[in-house]
């Protein structure tokens, strides 16, 4: 659903909303590991894989909106003065936004062992656990994203029941605004001075949990579900000098 708007007063914006679904039994990006782990267990049986996709983003939001100050040269008011317009003409304001719920992801165990009685049988690179619990926790944190209590070790020589990619990760938010202001040299020659603010908010949008569960004394495990990282750079300042012709 997209809905698109400009007005004669300077003032335009854009904004999208998509709800989508997409399954696999694996998938691939061009950047390799930056679409998302390729993970399988049994090379044999690529249906017993099928899952969430890693690029499964249910909702998605985004928008912009640029808005052009109506004074100076060319605008409804302080027009007519040149002096005023170089200080109060020209100036442009504008913000985007994105906003997207989490990526899927799948929990592994940090020991394989289900080739243990019947080693190159599978050639997996990867070893889910059995699922025997809940593994979504009542309060969820960076600091406990999923129950790993909900995970165990398979039994040597089998693969886990855990379907692929069916957790997800932290929500994405990011709001970016820009300030500028635009100087007309002569007929056809323009000079832009601007300064750009990322995550102008400084929201953190946080990556991945720890995925691989290890299994101590009594198949207990031993790991964490902790959130180590970030998908989006704390706030940044960017000035932009350009001349176009």
């Amino acid at each position: 659903m997209q809905v698109n708007r400009r007005f004669s007063g300077g003032l335009s914006f854009n904004g999208n909303y998509v709800w989508s679904h997409f399954l696999d039994d694996q998938d691939s990006a061009g950047w390799g590991g930056r679409g998302g782990s390729q993970t399988f267990q049994n090379a044999h049986n690529p249906a017993a894989n099928y899952g969430n996709s890693n690029f499964d983003v249910r909702n998605a939001l985004k928008g912009s909106l640029v808005y052009q100050l109506p004074v100076g040269k060319g605008k409804k008011f302080l027009h007519s003065n040149p002096y005023l317009d170089a200080i109060v003409g020209g100036w442009q304001t504008s913000a985007t936004m994105v906003v997207h719920s989490g990526q899927p992801f799948t929990v592994l165990t940090s020991s394989n062992n289900s080739e243990a009685d019947n080693p190159g049988s599978s050639f997996n690179a990867s070893q889910y656990p059995n699922v025997v619990g809940n593994a979504h926790p009542s309060h969820q944190s960076i600091h406990n994203w999923y129950n790993v209590a909900a995970f165990a070790q398979p039994t040597a020589g089998t693969f886990g029941d855990e379907v692929r990619n069916s957790l997800r990760g932290p929500d994405l938010s990011e709001i970016d605004l820009s300030l500028g202001k635009n100087f007309s040299i002569r007929e056809g020659i323009g000079l832009q001075f601007r300064i750009d603010g990322y995550n102008i908010f400084n929201h953190p949008s946080f990556g991945e949990p720890n995925t691989g569960v290890a299994f101590g004394t009594g198949g207990v495990p031993t790991s964490s579900s902790t959130i180590t990282t970030t998908t989006i750079g704390p706030r940044q300042f960017q000035l932009n000098a350009r001349i176009s012709f």
